[in-house]
């Protein structure tokens, strides 16, 4: 509960050595001054005001207020004001010393240099980062030119714009610093020199930050081995790196180890120090906290109030460390339901920090905000809110609008408010949260990996959006208009992680610099080397993946970074609901589906640490799910909401009835009614539905679903297309590709040996060693690898009708069905692949799906038994490696394998597997399926898409044209409800119009043969 604000205060202080006050005029040492530098060193800034304000007044009488001894004293003056939070104050009084060292000292004297520095500091507090870091620099320049680039105070310089960098959340310009730093010191002390170990201490918190622990993990260790060699094992800077390892072990989830090195750092401080000093309990507050992260709450409560006491003792009662051990003690009680002691603890911190850090800090409008809670989820309401409020109203004057503290204070508002019955002030919080939110992504998502953005939103966002979401559904009764937030908060959040990858990948390929695609190539490659080295059994191999992983992360965050250059204007601004309905037609509506939890009562605990033992029911996100589909038409006013309370039952028994159904091809006249009957109702007058699905949706195909009423599918009753988002309706300013350019791989040799395909790779430049696939070591028995020759037939029947219509064909079967073969094959405009597929399900955490889906080709047999190679792929395609195909431009992706479709789902991000790595390899539609297939059936069912897809001449005009290679068949039979004109608009419009009515009217021709939806159903097409 307390916010790294703070925390990130005090780091940044300590950090940063004093600066020497250089002056050409003596200063002599005065009481004021004394007492100013006392409290100031001792952070309690508010004591040292009225002493540096005594002491500018003396010299003011002495007529000294051109002198530079006047300049240091408004500098330390307005540092004092910064501190507690009275930054106008401040601001003027820095910028007035500025002026006058300038005057004095001119314009390129260090002690310039120092004031340009405070300054920086002073607007990195205000959140005004720009101008910090303009600050900064000048100093910097000043440093560079008076002192050289080698000096130590320009490492010094440096070091503190990594340090604002670092803040910024630009970590890679922080980390380029920060090395800068590192090489100077090197220079000027060795490579042994303790302030080369400051350096790679801050550069591995830079890395921890990064979440980058394997890059972070070697730099401490490299600060500890060199603080061992010059200060000795038992120096007190050693037991600093001992406590950060302690630090970074626990953030990586490893208690028992981040327990030994703090406990080691203790026992060191203990023995050096003494065992009451400020560092053991700075030590026994990280073992205190480590114990709460592990729920050992008796070990917790006896470190922290340990440490509070030796902090208490040691540094008085009103240090800001001491507001820290009362507030961890504070989180303590709430988090073991003993709200009563919790908010006597917040009390006393709050107390504490306002009188070391002044009534305006950041640290202060946090014990607020604790309390504030407390009082909220204890029921009282009107304290509750006053208290936050107040918060509120610090942070945001302190920190600026968009910081992530304001967002917190935001979304602990809108929940309070939601809970009090106040939905209308609960909405405008809600709202200005979501701003916020939508900020902070912009600012941090370029400068961040894949896994980085996903770790990144899932710890800041993700539990505050679903109460965002919760809050709309439930807000609609009261103000409809609402739900255009809501869509609109799916259009820019819904496949957020994905849409991130795949544009950072397409501006790269298509960028034109050949520095950075360079770059790619070489990441492209460590990525397939570190899939090759996750799937290994071999120990051996596997000890190389955190170096690789290491090094990709680095790659991939840098060509994200570079990416940003290449991005269009327009991705910097929001879509809006009211564009997608723009784009629909008459007959036509976009349906956003949204997975919900409900608010209410959480859970109930009883205030042990109250004599009366109170109860409160905790309010909060439940377990109970509901669905909303939000519908937009060309004449809504806003979208319309309809709301599936039983969701739940949706994701039980109702697709568990359903898919039993399917699997045992028995009628299913139920499930009709749960899943489309109420959206069914409101979309009567439409004959097209643009479907983007979330959740459950995402597992069933809603055109197998069949109305009891008429005894139809929906697939006779609809034209449903399913869009990963419904703002893949707007144009997206690419061209069309206009090649064709067609790979089709089939019937795939699994048992051929590695002799019979050496040839084929031999001349290949990426030699890679054989692995075991990661599903075997889940589930060997569910491995049957049976010869597919029904694939045969399809491949080669597809290949003559591509032929037939001017396509240039490869057509890839048995031993030339390769890995190889498929990872080369670059930008076509079809891709088609019929062979098994695979997914394993895994509930181990951490565990990446992505890694437990894939496609077998040819050889893929030998891998499985073991068989090795020093040649070859192993033949399994994995959806990992999948997401690195250069499918930029490609219309068309088939997986013609069984379950292609399935993966694991993740709420608003869609399903992990298959159709996500294709996605992001840039494939614009994706034919797939989610069951089992029957062989003949799916033959049949490509045969005919193809047909229709690439069938006779259309009319256009009232005349016939020249042949149209592209357009379907099916628009001579339009379906049901379509006019002249319309047909001809989507035989002749985008490229998804025509896949789509090819596809729909292939599977109402298998469906004629094969009425039962289990053979007709499985495949479904997904994308524009």
């Amino acid at each position: 509960m307390k916010t790294a604000f703070g925390c990130l205060l005090l780091m940044i202080f300590w950090a940063k050595p004093a600066i020497a006050q250089i002056s050409s005029v003596p200063v002599k040492q005065d009481p004021l001054k004394d007492s100013a530098d006392k409290y100031i060193k001792l952070f309690q800034y508010a004591r040292a005001l009225p002493f540096a304000e005594q002491l500018a007044a003396k010299l003011k009488m002495e007529r000294k207020e051109e002198t530079a001894e006047y300049g240091s004293v408004l500098n330390s003056w307005g540092n004092a004001l910064n501190r507690t939070g009275k930054r106008e104050e401040a601001e003027h009084l820095l910028l007035q010393g500025l002026e006058i060292r300038k005057k004095v000292l001119g314009e390129n004297h260090p002690e310039v240099a120092q004031s340009l520095h405070n300054l920086g500091l002073l607007y990195d507090f205000k959140v005004n980062y720009p101008k910090a870091e303009a600050y900064y620099l000048q100093a910097l320049e000043i440093r560079r030119n008076t002192l050289g680039e080698n000096h130590p105070d320009v490492a010094q310089t440096l070091n503190n714009l990594g340090n604002l960098n670092r803040t910024m959340g630009n970590l890679t310009k922080a980390e380029a610093y920060h090395l800068q730093a590192l090489a100077i010191r090197k220079i000027v002390f060795g490579e042994t020199h303790q302030d080369v170990a400051h350096s790679a201490n801050n550069l591995g918190i830079v890395y921890k930050e990064m979440g980058q622990y394997p890059k972070a993990e070697p730099l401490y260790l490299q600060a500890l081995g060199i603080r061992k060699k010059v200060l000795g094992e038992n120096h007190r800077d050693v037991a600093v790196s001992l406590n950060n390892l302690g630090v970074l072990y626990k953030e990586m989830g490893q208690y028992p180890k981040a327990a030994v090195y703090y406990q080691q750092a203790l026992e060191i401080w203990g023995k050096v120090l003494g065992e009451d000093h400020p560092d053991v309990a700075n030590a026994l507050n990280n073992l205190g906290n480590l114990y709460i992260s592990m729920g050992d709450y008796p070990k917790a409560e006896i470190s922290n109030r340990q440490a509070l006491e030796i902090r208490k003792k040691a540094l008085g009662e009103n240090h800001p460390d001491v507001a820290i051990s009362l507030n961890n003690l504070g989180t303590l009680y709430h988090e073991t339901g003993r709200y009563a002691r919790a908010e006597s603890y917040f009390l006393l911190a709050l107390e504490s920090n306002k009188i070391s850090l002044g009534e305006n800090h950041p640290d202060v409008a946090t014990a607020l905000s604790n309390i504030g809670y407390l009082n909220w989820i204890c029921g009282n309401y009107p304290k509750g809110e006053l208290l936050q409020q107040k918060a509120f109203g610090l942070r945001k004057k302190a920190l600026g609008q968009n910081h992530p503290d304001v967002a917190a204070s935001q979304i602990n508002l809108a929940k309070l408010y939601w809970s009090m019955g106040n939905y209308p002030k609960a909405e405008n919080h809600f709202l200005d949260w979501n701003a916020n939110k939508q900020a902070q992504i912009q600012r941090y998502f370029p400068f961040l990996s894949d896994h980085e953005k996903e770790a990144f939103y899932d710890l800041r966002l993700s539990g505050d959006q679903e109460g965002f979401k919760s809050f709309c559904v439930r807000r609609y009764t009261g103000n409809k208009a609402i739900s255009g937030y809501l869509y609109n908060d799916q259009l820019a959040t819904k496949g957020l992680m994905l849409s991130s990858s795949s544009k950072w990948r397409h501006r790269i390929r298509t960028s034109g610099d050949s520095s950075v695609a360079r770059l790619f190539k070489k990441w492209e490659f460590m990525r397939n080397s570190l899939n090759k080295l996750l799937q290994s059994t071999d120990s051996s191999e596997r000890a190389g993946v955190d170096s690789i992983m290491a090094q990709s992360e680095k790659l991939e965050k840098e060509l994200s970074l570079r990416s940003e250059a290449f991005a269009r204007l327009s991705d910097k601004k929001m879509v809006d609901w009211k564009q997608v309905q723009k784009r629909l037609q008459p007959g036509e509506a976009a349906v956003e589906m949204v997975r919900v939890k409900t608010f209410g009562v959480s859970k109930t605990v009883t205030d042990t640490s109250n004599p009366a033992k109170p109860k409160y029911k905790i309010r909060g996100l439940t377990d109970s799910i509901q669905y909303a589909a939000l519908i937009v038409t060309p004449t809504s006013v806003y979208p319309e909401m309809i709301l599936l309370k039983n969701g739940n039952d949706l994701e039980g028994k109702y697709l568990k009835y359903y898919q039993n159904a399917i699997k045992g091809r028995s009628t299913d006249l139920k499930s009709y009614g749960q899943f489309w009957e109420k959206l069914g109702e409101k979309l009567v007058p439409y004959r097209r539905i643009f479907f983007s699905p979330d959740g459950v949706y995402l597992q069933i195909n809603l055109n197998t679903l069949q109305n009891p009423k008429t005894k139809k599918p929906l697939l006779d009753e609809k034209e449903i297309h399913l869009i990963t988002s419904t703002k893949d309706l707007l144009p997206t300013g690419e061209k069309d590709n206009q090649t064709k350019l067609a790979y089709l791989f089939g019937f795939p040799n699994f048992e051929a040996p590695f002799e019979q395909v050496k040839e084929v790779v031999a001349t290949r430049d990426q030699k890679r060693g054989p692995q075991l696939d990661y599903f075997l070591k889940l589930n060997p028995t569910s491995i049957s690898l049976t010869n597919l020759p029904g694939t045969q037939v399809e491949v080669e029947r597809i290949s003559d009708l591509l032929s037939q219509n001017g396509w240039e064909v490869h057509a890839l079967m048995r031993d030339k069905a390769l890995e190889e073969t498929l990872k080369e094959s670059d930008r076509p405009k079809l891709l088609h692949i019929a062979t098994h597929g695979y997914f394993q399900s895994d509930s181990t955490a951490g565990s990446n799906p992505l890694l437990r889906s894939g496609l077998f080709l040819s050889r893929s047999a030998q891998t499985l038994k073991g068989t090795s190679n020093n040649i070859s792929e192993d033949g399994i395609l994995t959806a990992y490696e999948a997401m690195n195909l250069n499918l930029d431009n490609t219309d068309l992706v088939v997986l013609s394998a069984c379950e292609t479709g399935l993966g694991e789902i993740k709420n608003g991000e869609g399903v992990y597997g298959l159709q996500r790595a294709f996605k992001v390899a840039g494939a614009k539609s994706i034919i797939m399926s989610l069951w089992k297939v029957d062989d003949e059936a799916t033959q049949e069912l490509m045969v005919s898409f193809y047909k229709n897809w690439l069938g006779p001449q259309i009319r256009l005009g009232g005349g016939l044209k020249g042949k149209n290679t592209n357009a379907p068949a099916a628009v001579s039979s339009p379906p049901f409800g379509t006019s002249e004109n319309e047909s001809l608009k989507l035989a002749n419009g985008v490229q998804g119009g025509r896949k789509r009515s090819a596809f729909l009217k292939a599977q109402k021709e298998l469906k004629a043969k094969y009425p039962n939806p289990y053979y007709w159903g499985a495949f479904v097409m997904v994308g524009e």
